[in-house]
């Protein structure tokens, strides 16, 4: 999926990320980890398992001076696929924070008791700074008093 656009709240609404995304432990870190479908989780790993693994990373911020929605679209170089996740980053800045701060991100089935590095794909973003600069817009918006 390339770069999506959204037009009303109802279009965002209806394209949030249907699973979960928390923060894990990694490494005495944490870090950000969007919760997929298992299907879909074990069709990644089957494709990347072994290879060489290049992931290009954008957030593509979408606020209203209100409500902030981000975007994350992970393109897997040299696979020919990409994976967009919608979020409402006001209800979970740590989670972007977290991104920020580590510049790592991970994917983990659904159906996971709990997560544990065996059944985790964690992700080194190319560019730790965008994320910096993503987290900062958010906050800003975010903290803004509301009129």
């Amino acid at each position: 999926m390339p770069k999506r656009y959204f037009y009303t709240l109802d279009d965002f609404k209806k394209n949030l990320h249907k699973y979960d995304a928390s923060l894990i432990e990694y490494n005495e870190n944490p870090i950000p980890c969007i919760h997929i479908d298992s299907k879909r989780y074990d069709e990644i790993i089957r494709k990347v398992a072994g290879k060489k693994l290049a992931v290009d990373v954008l957030l593509d911020l979408f606020h209203d001076s209100k409500h902030v929605f981000v975007d994350v679209l992970m393109t897997y170089l040299d696979y020919g696929f990409d994976e967009n996740y919608l979020f409402y980053a006001n209800k979970m800045p740590e989670f972007f924070e977290a991104l920020a701060n580590t510049g790592l991100i991970a994917i983990a089935p659904t159906d996971s008791e709990s997560v544990s590095q065996g059944n985790l794909l964690v992700i080194q973003l190319p560019r730790k700074d965008s994320a910096e600069s993503a987290y900062n817009q958010m906050m800003e918006i975010i903290s803004k008093p509301k009129k």
